[in-house]
């Protein structure tokens, strides 16, 4: 282990808050560089510029916003990639604070993806087709940089959907991707209605933008985003009570006005970065 070296990388746009610099501090393995990057959009392109301004041969990312749950999380997810070459990325489990308000506990409950739970072994979850879902998100990763390099960093012009769309070109590049035991980070869901809305209409948007640039990765009726767009909205009713989405494709039934809320959001954002914004700025080239 003391042959690797550690650089930690935390996109912000005010500053990384005292209490996860602390945090960073207090881990079990010590880091060799902390590197914030600030007021830097959209966050792909913060993280580039990040691992630019450091040098250590293992990158760890976390977002300002996250709080390690355990003291040994950095260990936890550096040392599986320092023992296979193979592994691309490991990721850590992410779960709402304990003081989250009732509104954020709710969407946790019924939103995909605003929590992971944490597994006691290591969980193989690669973005693999027909819908390329992947348990591990850029809230809280760590990768070799020689990986990092080999596929050419994150995207810089993805509003959203970051992780997916990088996570999907390590997986082509014949690497895993894992969830490591035991290790969390604390990251609050959205605590307003309108925030949600917010951000999965922008995950929508940013799927869009990969979509236009790899049609391969439209799931479904995607590749018709018209159709796609009317058949989501005659369904937004019967997903209140039936869940569905690509993230979680089992059939549910039950009362989740959340869950197709947000799924909805994420359809009409990337209808329109589809329909409306990708032809204007075609219009104007």
């Amino acid at each position: 282990m003391t042959d690797h070296t550690i650089a930690v990388i935390i996109p912000s746009l005010n500053g990384a808050p005292q209490v996860l610099l602390d945090a960073l501090g207090e881990q079990t393995l010590p880091v060799d560089e902390r590197e914030q990057v600030l007021n830097v959009r959209p966050n792909g392109h913060a993280r580039n510029v990040g691992v630019a301004r450091t040098a250590a041969d293992t990158l760890v990312f976390i977002d300002d916003d996250a709080l390690p749950g355990t003291p040994d999380l950095i260990e936890r997810l550096v040392e599986p990639l320092w023992r296979d070459e193979m592994l691309g990325v490991v990721g850590a489990s992410k779960l709402i604070p304990p003081d989250g308000g009732w509104f954020q506990q709710w969407v946790a409950r019924e939103v995909p993806r605003i929590e992971h739970a944490v597994v006691d072994e290591p969980l193989e979850t690669n973005p693999d087709p027909p819908t390329y879902y992947c348990e591990i998100t850029t809230t809280c990763c760590a990768m070799r940089r020689e990986v990092f390099e080999a596929v050419g960093g994150f995207s810089d012009t993805l509003l959203r959907g970051v992780d997916t769309e990088f996570f999907v070109r390590v997986r082509r590049a014949g690497y895993r991707l894992l969830l490591a035991p035991n290790c969390w980070t604390w990251h609050p869901a959205p605590a307003t209605l309108r925030a949600l809305f917010r951000k999965q209409f922008l995950y929508g948007v940013g799927h869009g933008q990969e979509v236009a640039a790899d049609p391969t990765r439209a799931v479904g009726l995607q590749s018709r985003p018209g159709l796609y767009l009317l058949i989501r909205t005659a369904l937004l009713i019967p997903n209140v009570f039936l869940a569905y989405s690509y993230a979680d494709p089992d059939l549910k039934l039950g009362f989740r006005p959340l869950r197709a809320a947000a799924s909805y959001a994420s359809a009409l954002g990337f209808g329109w970065q589809r329909l409306v914004s990708e032809p204007r700025a075609r219009g104007r080239a």
